[in-house]
């Protein structure tokens, strides 16, 4: 999407418009380098561009144990004020986020040695090998994809021996979410055990 800057001129009194270049989405970019949304995400995420971000989607009359919480991959802070990319809302609000000419420049010098160094990181872990490849083959033909807490809870499940640090390279999230999305997984089971346990004690009524 071309982009354009407004000044006044001081002269005649007349708004003076001037390009400042075609900025374009995250998935646009992937586009061009030949990839999907998310190995996008994941090779910026690596370039340190991007951060997890939660939003809450919950309805308004949405009772708090039925919040509806979505992690999104957002540019960083520090991204936005170097210029590399901004934040911006489409015509009913929902924000996304683009990328600017010199972020482009700035990823593609980039981009090859990150996608190499993701590549090398899970090939070095048989196990995340094996994990990744069962994961995307799980994931294949479903209608509804996974998210990244999805994802990591199944990799819990089927391969519990794969590194979160591996988990984190696998599903594009962040080590500080995946850590996240474990303790949730672990405390909930905690509570639906000891429910268990409350409800097998609780005596039968005589009849």
């Amino acid at each position: 999407m071309e982009y354009t800057s407004e000044t006044l001129d001081s002269t005649t009194g007349e708004v003076v418009q001037a390009s400042i270049g075609s900025w374009i989405t995250i998935t646009e970019y992937g586009v061009a380098k030949g990839v999907g949304r998310k190995q996008v995400r994941d090779v910026l995420s690596r370039l340190g561009i991007l951060q997890d971000e939660i939003e809450d989607h919950t309805p308004k009359q949405a009772s708090f144990t039925d919040r509806r919480l979505v992690t999104r991959r957002r540019l960083t802070t520090k991204s936005v004020r170097d210029g590399l990319g901004k934040r911006v809302f489409s015509v009913v609000g929902r924000p996304f986020d683009v990328i600017s000419p010199k972020g482009q420049a700035w990823i593609d010098h980039r981009w090859a040695d990150a996608v190499q160094t993701i590549k090398t990181d899970i090939t070095s872990s048989p196990v995340a090998v094996a994990a990744q490849v069962a994961l995307v083959e799980f994931m294949v033909g479903r209608r509804h994809k996974l998210d990244a807490e999805g994802q990591v809870r199944w990799l819990v499940d089927h391969f519990p021996s794969v590194a979160q640090a591996d988990m984190s390279r696998i599903t594009g999230a962040s080590a500080r979410m995946v850590s996240h999305y474990v303790s949730n997984r672990t405390d909930q089971i905690s509570k639906a055990k000891a429910q268990i346990k409350v409800t097998l004690k609780v005596p039968r009524r005589m009849s």
